[in-house]
């Protein structure tokens, strides 16, 4: 049973958290409310106007409320030990400030919006980003009730940022474009706001091409979705050590990790002693002119490079290099053979913390050492001996679920 404070426990999201945990009555309780600006009949609930005021035991804090409750509610959570689910939205950039340096000490998850089906939109529209690059055009419109006080909507903002980190190049938000006489540019996003009525909340996403338009959207038809989403979140907290978390966690969390492969007649060439600015580009130069294909680069040093090639290519690749030694006299060529290259990989990588720490302590029970590592932000390299490469496979595969 999960003990639930709701802060903002009188707005129409407040509400709908307090709707949605009676119809789960098994996992969740209220243990408190709190709301400055609440008058009305709490169903023997006790609402305080500020949550340092609550004394009933609780395991969370769940709020919707303002911006401004984040400094009360987020050092009371580290003195008390809860974890927070914070769903609201119009954070400034001192409040993500705050909220992350109390991310160091407290579980944190949070979102500007607790949709499942949003969140996934923002995978979809990444993919599509990517595929499309500037050619496809990228427009937003996010459409809301007329009490929401703020625009763009903070899911708008989560979208537009999902598609611009799939471009190479920086991307201007144009919101709206009201008094604007000029063609519209290139290396722009553009986000428009509607407010009206009683709309839940309408994210579009349009990818605008010449003679075709992907749309990408999603409609909230209840605040329920919103409500179910946050008592989500609250399931996936418990246990969690402190940090920064998302529905993006949630989104991926089956699908951390996905694949677990080795390469292997592989070897290590480790170069130092090079000089000069253009010092790589040489080195890398001289393997091209052979056809030599190169993995798992890592520079330590300004003057050292290691990186992998194919053993049939070991003595071909040292000889190459060794030939830079009248522009570079201090140049020194090492190799290992007989390596296997393990790769563990997952799309989830990008949004939880922590995995390269565990495959690191897997690989560290296993007396599986390891020479040489890369990463991007879904992918871990290793370099490893021969020797060792069942022995790490068995151990990733075991510990990992892969």
């Amino acid at each position: 049973m999960i003990r639930v404070i709701v802060t903002g426990f009188g707005g129409k999201m407040g509400q709908a958290i307090c709707t949605a945990i009676a119809s789960r009555a098994t996992e969740f309780t209220v243990a408190a409310g709190v709301d400055p600006y609440f008058e009305g009949a709490s169903c023997n609930i006790p609402v305080y106007k500020s949550i340092n005021d609550v004394k009933e035991e609780a395991d969370a804090v769940i709020d919707f409320s303002r911006p401004e409750a984040l400094h009360e509610l987020l050092p009371y959570c580290r003195e008390k030990g809860l974890f927070a689910i914070i769903g609201t939205t119009g954070l400034t950039d001192d409040d993500r400030a705050f909220l992350d340096s109390y991310a160091l000490s407290v579980p944190v998850f949070n979102s500007g919006n607790m949709s499942l089906g949003v969140n996934l939109q923002l995978q979809l529209v990444k993919k599509a980003a990517l595929t499309f690059g500037l050619g496809f055009e990228p427009e937003i419109v996010e459409k809301h009730h007329h009490l929401k006080v703020d625009a763009p909507s903070g899911t708008a903002l989560m979208l537009a940022d999902a598609i611009s980190s799939q471009y190479p190049e920086d991307v201007k938000y144009m919101y709206g474009r009201y008094t604007r006489t000029e063609r519209r540019k290139n290396a722009e996003l553009g986000i428009h706001s509607v407010r009206g009525g009683t709309i839940v909340g309408e994210h579009e996403c349009y990818f605008i091409g010449t003679d075709e338009v992907l749309e990408i959207n999603h409609r909230a038809y209840s605040k329920q979705i919103f409500a179910q989403g946050a008592l989500r979140a609250a399931l996936f907290m418990q246990d969690k050590q402190p940090g920064l978390y998302s529905m993006q966690d949630i989104v991926m969390e089956n699908d951390v990790l996905s694949n677990l492969y080795a390469t292997d007649n592989q070897a290590i060439i480790m170069v130092k002693g090079m000089s000069g600015k253009a010092a790589l580009r040489e080195v890398f130069s001289k393997l091209a002119e052979v056809g030599i294909f190169v993995d798992m680069i890592s520079v330590a040093k300004y003057d050292e490079v290691s990186f992998t090639v194919k053993s049939s290519k070991l003595y071909a690749a040292c000889s190459q290099i060794e030939k830079l030694v009248d522009i570079m006299p201090d140049i020194r060529v090492y190799a290992l053979d007989e390596i296997t290259k393990i790769t563990v990989e997952g799309i989830g990588m990008e949004f939880r913390h922590g995995i390269a720490a565990q495959i690191f302590e897997v690989m560290a029970e296993a007396g599986v050492e390891i020479l040489m590592v890369t990463t991007s932000e879904t992918k871990v390299s290793m370099a490893i001996e021969n020797k060792s490469a069942q022995a790490a496979l068995k151990a990733l595969a075991d510990n990992l679920d892969l």
